[in-house]
């Protein structure tokens, strides 16, 4: 690993998105955990996810009240229902009356189609849960939905002059721009991903300035190991066999120098972006989601500089 981990340790609130597949969830599992092991009371959560993932990393079901699944460690997913009928609770502090209002037909239709609604409610939900935490670590979805959800408060601010929905976004909003709210992009040494990380940096900077994006996290990278002569070797050796095991080993030597030159290309253009960018290493994958959020969470501890006794799988 490469680059200075430890600013996603310094936040109370840190979501953490990019494109499907990059490995969002592990990361999220992984600095959780390094959060836990260091004594700081941690929930790590995934949003109204209908096939949660974080049950396979921690080993227990994830529910719309968190679960203590290590010391100091929570998991939990946000339902959306359980979450609008908390935030009608927290308007009207009757739990009576909160039945009465959500079985009215006319206003459940009002929520339902309400621009937002379902991604305000989600998002009060992590700012009410960071009051009972130090660090709520949120998996958001895929980085184009997670910039729609992250952008719904300063929607509902225009088109909402007062009222409860009026306020709620106002809270959001105040927290977004808090000093320790921040954002983690996890990118992988692949163009489409790296262009998608790019340009939804770009919609944070243009639509939500006040959200801190302190660092990228280029997952699944693969570190220069071959000099410069050994790779002019490399391509003598490929010219002189052209069959026999020897193939098959320049081969798996070619491959790994694509993986490289992949990385380092990924690496230049994301610090173009002037954001700090973390190099996590790639990980055995067929090891099982706990194992990997525990060798990442490692890797993390030592990029941060942190020395944590971490449990689970590791």
């Amino acid at each position: 690993m490469t680059g200075d981990a430890s600013a996603l340790f310094r936040s109370r609130v840190l979501f953490v998105t990019g494109k499907g597949g990059v490995g969002k969830t592990t990361t999220a599992a992984a600095v959780g955990r390094v959060a836990a092991a260091t004594g700081r009371r941690t929930l790590v959560m995934e949003v109204d996810n209908q096939h949660p993932s974080l049950p396979a990393i921690f080993g227990k079901p994830a529910a719309h009240q968190p679960v203590e699944v290590e010391p100091n460690l929570w998991i939990a997913n946000t339902e959306w229902q359980p979450a609008l009928e908390d935030w009608v609770e927290s308007i009207v502090s009757m739990r009576r009356l909160v039945r009465l209002i959500m079985k009215n037909r006319v206003v459940s239709l009002f929520l339902q189609v309400t621009p937002g609604a379902r991604d305000l409610v989600m998002l009060w939900r992590v700012s009410e849960l960071a009051k009972s935490f130090d660090l709520v670590v949120v998996d958001m979805p895929a980085s184009g939905n997670a910039v729609a959800m992250l952008s719904v408060p300063l929607t509902a601010e225009r088109l909402f002059p007062s009222g409860p929905i009026r306020a709620c976004a106002e809270a959001l909003l105040a927290m977004v721009a808090r000093p320790d709210t921040a954002l983690v992009l996890v990118a992988l040494p692949e163009e489409m991903v790296v262009n998608e990380t790019l340009e939804t940096l770009e919609r944070l900077q243009a639509g939500m300035p006040t959200l801190r994006v302190p660092i990228i996290l280029l997952n699944r990278a693969s570190m220069p190991t071959l000099s410069e002569r050994e790779r002019s070797l490399l391509r003598a050796l490929e010219r002189e066999f052209t069959e026999g095991v020897a193939v098959e080993v320049l081969e798996a030597g070619a491959w790994e120098e694509g993986l490289e030159a992949a990385t380092g290309e990924a690496l230049a253009r994301l610090q173009e972006a002037k954001r700090p960018v973390i190099a996590l290493p790639s990980l055995p994958r067929n090891d099982g989601a706990r194992r990997v959020a525990a060798q990442m969470a490692s890797a993390l501890a030592r990029g941060a500089g942190l020395r944590v006794l971490l449990r689970g799988g590791a």
